[in-house]
């Protein structure tokens, strides 16, 4: 998940191919563990020059799917704050990840399912994943994705 960055994109009126590169650049650093590069990044262009305070919800596609990024101008001298508003899974990791701690929790190994590739969630927002014991009895794994600098959660649903 990105922080907050900041990005100062130009003097004169905003590069936006600069702050799009910028972005693409962080996140490629931030996705290396996940062995996926973004392939572009779109900014919207506004008619008029951004002010203070301003925002643009940019798009990274990263294998296909689309990444958000709020940036939001902090000055009048089109400097940048950048985050992204969605977290990415590996499910396949995101799987491994749940099977430790949901056998810790619960004192007994589990086999977790959540599908294939990568997972585009919105922070704030859940999926579902499922855990099995070994007896066999299935259950339903709710994940949320944790806000910028937060843990993610995860809870049995009955």
């Amino acid at each position: 998940m990105l922080a907050a960055c900041n990005f100062s994109v130009s003097a004169g009126g905003p590069d936006y191919q600069k702050l799009e590169s910028a972005i693409a650049d962080e996140l490629n650093t931030q996705y290396q563990p996940l062995a996926r590069q973004v392939s572009s990044v779109e900014c919207p262009r506004p008619d008029k020059p951004p002010k203070a305070g301003d925002t643009l919800t940019c798009v990274a596609d990263l294998d296909g799917g689309d990444v958000r990024v709020v940036a939001t101008f902090t000055d009048d001298d089109n400097n940048v704050d950048y985050r992204t508003i969605d977290t990415v899974y590996d499910l396949t990791d995101t799987e491994a990840g749940l099977a430790e701690q949901i056998s810790a929790r619960y004192g007994f190994d589990v086999t977790v399912e959540c599908g294939d590739g990568l997972k585009i969630v919105e922070s704030g927002r859940t999926f579902e994943c499922s855990a099995t014991d070994p007896g066999g009895a299935t259950r339903a794994v709710q994940v949320t994705a944790g806000e910028a600098g937060e843990k993610d959660t995860w809870k049995i649903l009955e």
